[in-house]
């Protein structure tokens, strides 16, 4: 199929028009595969060199999907910088992502400025092995791509991998909640203007059987396809609490930051739940004199559902109960100034591959309109991922409030005093 003129809007098929040509190919009973692809760090091409710039980038890897996947292979948007390609002959398709993958790679696109070079990250599926549904394959396309980009772009990843994985860790992960093998670790935040550690990131973290312990990132996709964050959510949320009252005697108290997902939002069982444990928690340690409570809850954009109103809603009952929100991740998405607008936040969290990317004076000159617009706002900001004093040094020169990082400690399980 050929591609339609790009143009400056990057027309193309939409979500929707793929969709249906996934159905109707499976309801010919037809074999074929998907090609997932997304451009790596599309959303910094975007912020540093424009909106025109960045469509032509689209329009260019578009035009080398078409060269290399020709003129009998639907093409179009899937969202984002991301192209779903469907292949009507799966047995070629792992030679055909390598060859996208490495034209893209070649790629280089002249700026005002610079010469820009360019990845993308894939991921594949193929009908009826990866999924017999519209909505199970596709699900199965997305997380390939979301494990290759997880594992250091500009890589392919085959949905039969992360089926196999998921499998054998969704087993793991069921018997952890069960036999509450699912801990917490905490990570040191401190004020840049002080050094002193006013908060602490609470993480989940798997203990195996053998006494292994994994990081968030081995379990937590998988959590969400068997539908499992939010009791997740809930394990971290209960440890922390309790871990607040055994801080009672430290001065100054730290302020404790938790995530919470989407998952936990759409349980409101559990949202009911969680409310009555802030309630019995922190009534006890809660000073007279205090407007809010020491629990701060985290939300990543790809957390929220692109309905600002209905998140609103939802996040609304936690805001009355005199929690603070903190918008995680800032600076991965596109619109994150839009949750800003219509959320009642109160932290900013810098995204740490934004943040190692501080030496750069475009993604310098990013950072100090976000923290400009933070101020405006009347919100604080939080660095995370700083690894080195001079990351710390120009961020404090920046303005960012706070800060996270190896360079102040790694999450651990042992307790932290707010003394340090």
């Amino acid at each position: 199929m050929s591609l339609p003129d790009l143009g400056d809007s990057i027309s193309l098929p939409s979500r929707a028009a793929l969709h249906e040509t996934v159905t109707a190919r499976m309801e010919y009973g037809q074999r074929f595969g998907l090609i997932l692809c997304d451009i790596d760090r599309f959303r910094l091409i975007n912020y540093s060199l424009g909106r025109e710039f960045a469509d032509h980038v689209l329009r260019q890897v578009a035009q080398v999907l078409e060269e290399v996947l020709g003129a009998d292979v639907p093409i179009g948007r899937w969202g984002g910088p991301e192209f779903l390609c469907v292949v009507p002959d799966p047995a070629q398709i792992d030679d055909l992502v390598e060859t996208l993958r490495q034209r893209i790679e070649r790629l280089v696109i002249l700026s005002r400025t610079s010469r820009i070079h360019i990845t993308a990250s894939f991921g594949v599926a193929s009908f009826p092995e990866d999924g017999t549904r519209a909505a199970e394959l596709l699900n199965a396309v997305e997380a390939a791509l979301y494990h290759a980009k997880g594992g250091g772009r500009n890589r392919v990843v085959r949905a039969s991998i992360v089926q196999r994985r998921i499998l054998g860790m969704g087993a793991a992960l069921e018997s952890a909640l069960h036999e509450q093998r699912i801990i917490t670790a905490y990570q040191p935040i401190v004020d840049l203007k002080t050094g002193a550690i006013v908060a602490e990131e609470a993480l989940a973290r798997l203990r195996l059987p053998n006494g292994q312990v994994l990081p968030a990132e081995e379990f937590i996709e998988i959590s969400q396809h068997l539908q499992l964050t939010y009791k997740i959510d809930q394990s971290v949320i209960r440890s922390t609490l309790e871990r607040c009252i055994a801080m009672l005697t430290d001065t100054p108290s730290l302020i404790h930051f938790v995530n919470i997902s989407a998952d936990l939002l759409r349980h409101p069982e559990a949202v009911y739940e969680l409310l009555a444990l802030v309630q019995g928690y922190c009534d006890t340690c809660r000073d007279a004199n205090q407007t809010h409570r020491p629990l701060v809850l985290e939300l990543t954009e790809r957390e929220l559902f692109g309905d600002s109103g209905r998140v609103r809603e939802l996040l609304m009952p936690f805001v009355d109960a005199g929690l603070q929100l903190a918008l995680d991740d800032f600076g991965h998405g596109y619109s994150s100034f839009q949750y800003l607008a219509d959320l009642p936040f109160s932290f900013v969290k810098l995204e740490g591959s934004l943040v190692n990317r501080i030496y750069e004076p475009t993604v310098r000159t990013i950072i100090q309109g976000i923290q400009r617009i933070a101020e405006e706002l009347n919100l604080m900001t939080l660095a995370e991922g700083v690894e080195s004093q001079a990351t710390a040094t120009i961020m404090t020169d920046l303005g960012i409030d706070w800060a996270q990082g190896y360079l102040y400690g790694k999450a651990a399980t042992e307790r932290l005093s707010a003394n340090g």
